[in-house]
């Protein structure tokens, strides 16, 4: 019997929303710093990896970030496959990291306690963000590492603020949890529809009897 797997329109309607919202703040203007600006797509895509899955972080932050390099105001289309392959790794490991440590100690629920493998679990994907855009500067922009070197704290700045609005938003003020009591927080097995093929399962030839 085949199995089709289906996502539900709450789960649709979670991502879709979430990556629009990351091609909006690409509009925001990035607030400068001595070495660059800070952009503010970041909270988003963590937001995202503690509402969504790893699939849908996944998503929101590399198709979000991936649209506005196409089609946004700034004129980066050539940053479009360096973003999908950064901010998609963000959102897919913030979110993988998220689920292992509020499974193994987290298992009462506790907000406060979930905040705090919230903070732990953007560690490592602001890292991989870190060193993924210095990667993309010596690569696919051809600076020398000295210079790419030189921009990487408005990186940093731009994690650490992205992570805290993020906090802030869904633990802080209680969003998260608000969404739980309205029964409107997504669930990544509870949002996946299995559905089975029964033509398929017309067509099995029945054994013969013994």
């Amino acid at each position: 019997m085949a199995k089709r797997f289906f996502f539900t329109t709450k789960w649709l309607c979670y991502t879709a929303l979430l990556t629009a919202m990351v091609v909006a703040t690409g509009y925001i203007p990035g607030l400068p710093v001595l070495t660059g600006k800070i952009y503010w797509c970041d909270f988003v895509i963590f937001m995202s990896a503690y509402i969504l899955d790893p699939l849908g972080a996944a998503i929101v932050g590399g198709i979000g970030t991936t649209f506005f390099d196409l089609f946004g105001i700034n004129g980066t289309a050539y940053n479009a496959i360096p973003s999908l392959l950064i901010h998609g790794a963000q959102g897919l490991t913030a979110s993988g990291i998220f689920i292992l440590l509020r499974y193994f100690f987290n298992k009462k629920g506790s907000n406060k306690t979930e905040a705090v493998l919230a903070v732990l679990s953007g560690i490592l994907p602001a890292i991989l963000v870190i060193f993924g855009y210095f990667l993309k500067r010596i690569t696919w922009e051809g600076l020398s590492p000295a210079v790419a070197v030189m921009k990487m704290p408005a990186n940093v700045l731009q994690e650490i603020i992205g992570l805290a609005v993020a906090i802030v938003i869904l633990y802080v003020c209680n969003l998260k949890l608000r969404l739980k009591a309205a029964r409107l927080l997504p669930d990544f097995k509870g949002e996946m529809i299995i559905k089975y093929n029964k033509t398929e399962e017309r067509e099995k030839p029945v054994p013969p009897e013994q």
